[in-house]
């Protein structure tokens, strides 16, 4: 059996393979997150947001570096994706 990735034929398999690709990064933070040591709350705490740098400093206390990363590839996506389909003008 081949994948033939045709949106409009197999647009449910698409969606399907992307859902189940979620819930196990979904599934997989929630377990490293249970078991985190209990002073990440004091850590975040200490830090003044001040400035940028500041603020940084804070969100890396508490966020796992793996979000960080999905939150910046997605915004690198997205810019991407505009960029390119900015030049592409719409042919309806």
């Amino acid at each position: 059996m081949m994948l033939y990735l045709y949106v409009l034929q197999n647009q449910w398999l698409i969606m399907t393979l992307l859902a189940g690709c979620i819930l196990t990064l979904i599934l997989c933070l929630t377990y490293q997150a249970l078991w985190l040591p209990r002073g990440t709350e004091e850590k975040s705490e200490e830090i003044k947001v001040k400035d940028f740098t500041s603020f940084l400093t804070w969100i890396r206390s508490f966020v796992p570096w793996v979000i960080i990363l999905l939150v910046l590839a997605s915004l690198a996506f997205t810019i991407f994706e505009i960029v390119e389909n900015h030049s592409i003008p719409p042919n309806w």
